[in-house]
Formats: C-alpha cells, sequence, structure tokens
C-alpha cells in the first residue's frame, strides 16, 4: 500500500513540479517579477500587490498571488518581493522570497542603466491530507487518511536572479535571468532543477498629436510591447499595445497560440488598479474560462530624492 501511494504521488509531484514559473498578465504591474532591474527606477517608494486566478472552470485551477516593496537610496534600488502560488487548490504550494539590490548609472542625460541581484528561498509544498485514493472511496463517501500519508513534505532551496534595464522616457529594454543556480525542487523522487528563466522585453512610449487647450497631463499616448520568455524546453511570446490618456488606460495582448488578453486600469499619483481577462484560444477555451487577474500599487511621498537618475515612464499594467 505505502509503495503504491508514494508511487502515485512520485508522478503527480514530478509532473507539476516540472512546469513553468506561473505568470502574470499585467507584465509592468509586477515589475520585480518581470526584472529586477526595475527596483528603484519609480524613485520614490512603492508597494504593488497581484492576484491571478488561473483556469478557473478547471478542477484544481492554478491560483497565484505577489507583493513587493522597492524604492531608490543614493542611486541605487532596494526591494523584497514575494511570489505565491497554490496548486491543484492546495495540494501544492510555492512560496517565494527574495531581496534585491539595484545600482543606477546615469549615461547620458537621457538614458539611465540598472543592473540587479536578487537573492531569496524558494518554499515547496505538498499536503497529502487533500489528496484522495481509489481505495479510500466506498459507498458512504472518503474513508480516513492513510496514516502512512498523514504528514505534508516540505522543501526549502536558496535561489538568485539578475537582471539589466536601460531606459529612457520614450524606451525602455531589458533582460533578466531568475533561477540562475538552477535549485532542486523536486520533493519526491530523484533530483529535479529549476529551470533558468530568460526574459526580454522592450516597450516604447509614442505621443498622440496636441489639440489645443488639452493639458501636458492628459496627452495621450500608445505603447507597443514585446516580452519574450524562455524557461527550459519552454518558450513563450507576447506582443502587446497600450492606450493611456489622463488616469485611464486600456491595452490588448496576444500571447502566442494560448490567450487574448484584454487589461483597464487606472492610476492616479498615488494609486494605480488595474484588471484583466485572458481569453483562452487554445484547445483549453472551451472547459478553462480563461484567467482572471487584479493589481493594485501605491506610491508613498519622497523623504528625498535621488539626485541625477531617471523616473522610468512605462506602463502601469
Amino acid at each position: 500500500m505505502k509503495g503504491k501511494v508514494y508511487a502515485f504521488l512520485l508522478t503527480v509531484v514530478s509532473f507539476i513540479s516540472v512546469a513553468q514559473d506561473n505568470q502574470y498578465s499585467q507584465f509592468y504591474a509586477n515589475k520585480l517579477y518581470l526584472n529586477p532591474a526595475f527596483t528603484g527606477t519609480e524613485i520614490c517608494p512603492r508597494i504593488i500587490l497581484g492576484f491571478r486566478d488561473q483556469w478557473p472552470g478547471l478542477t484544481g485551477e492554478y491560483v497565484s498571488y505577489s507583493a513587493s516593496y522597492d524604492q531608490s537610496v543614493n542611486k541605487t534600488g532596494f526591494g523584497v518581493i514575494f511570489n505565491g502560488d497554490d496548486a491543484g487548490k492546495g495540494v501544492l504550494k510555492t512560496n517565494a522570497i527574495s531581496a534585491i539590490m539595484s545600482p543606477k548609472v546615469q549615461l547620458t542625460n537621457a538614458y539611465t542603466l540598472s543592473f540587479a541581484v536578487s537573492a531569496g528561498i524558494i518554499q515547496k509544498k505538498l499536503d497529502h491530507s487533500t489528496l484522495v485514493f481509489p481505495n479510500q472511496i466506498n459507498s458512504d463517501g472518503p474513508n480516513s487518511v492513510p496514516q502512512e500519508i498523514n504528514s505534508d513534505v516540505s522543501k526549502i532551496t536558496p535561489d538568485i536572479s539578475t537582471g539589466m534595464l536601460l531606459y529612457s522616457s520614450d524606451v525602455y529594454v531589458g533582460y533578466s535571468m531568475h533561477h540562475v543556480l538552477q535549485p532542486n525542487n523536486i520533493l519526491l523522487g530523484p533530483a529535479g532543477l529549476l529551470y533558468r528563466r530568460h526574459t526580454m522585453h522592450l516597450g516604447t512610449n509614442i505621443s498622440l498629436p496636441k489639440f489645443p487647450g488639452t493639458r501636458n497631463k492628459d496627452l495621450a499616448k500608445l505603447a507597443p510591447q514585446i516580452v519574450f520568455q524562455k524557461q527550459g524546453p519552454h518558450t513563450e511570446m507576447n506582443f502587446g499595445m497600450y492606450f493611456s490618456k489622463s488616469k485611464f488606460t486600456t491595452g490588448l495582448w496576444y500571447r502566442g497560440e494560448d490567450a487574448l488578453i484584454l487589461v483597464v486600469g487606472v492610476q492616479s499619483n498615488k494609486y494605480s488598479f488595474g484588471f484583466s481577462y485572458d481569453a483562452t484560444i487554445s484547445k483549453l477555451s472551451d472547459q478553462s474560462l480563461g484567467a482572471l487577474e487584479i493589481s493594485a500599487s501605491y506610491k508613498f511621498n519622497c523623504v528625498s530624492r535621488s539626485k541625477n537618475i531617471n523616473r522610468i515612464d512605462c506602463p502601469s499594467f
């Protein structure tokens, strides 16, 4: 009995563990997750929260949540990011927390170069008690959980990421590498590595013609975007476009052969709120119900601004 139980668990965990990192469709709402070199680019302190429910139409959907804080001090960004993932309604949970340091170099009056290194830990936990096996089922419903699967399995591994970002008021381009050490994150059975996640992203701002009487803060602009990601054998290309005017932003993304993503958001000097919906266009479209994502951020007042460092101007969602 015990051998069969652990053989089954090994199959389940191995299947889940080789999956990619959880993803967010609001790339720029979760900037530090996209590229740690975004740390401190807002200059003033800020906190960002995110939540994603992927494939709610399927049993055991994936729920992701994140929180980050960052600010700039003496031309260097400092931050911390937490990211969690709940797969199969509590069967497998992954939590990661990292501290980030990101020095900035002002290359010219227009261009700033940002580097970053992130160090932290990843905890993966399997809750055996939520699994139900065939020999537990009778006509009256599930029996009690067998003794050999009453305890949880948990593993903590170190994790290091890095990134770089070149930006001005009109263009921003960056590269990041997550899981540099490729930590072993398999809970049961033979060792297995978490593949490095490579991300390249490029965006630009295009100001639309100004009409007479329009205030500068109400100017409309377009922001085309490209985000490419590769993790192990998996690759993903994302194309997007934002339209912003005054306090409102809307955007449309295409994730190759997987989803069309609609983004809407509102922002002020202090707050921003975003909502996005992934409309699945793959074979899961009839059952998955896509994905819902919500983000929120708050910017604190600056105690003292970092001198000679430009603030980045890119989408909030």
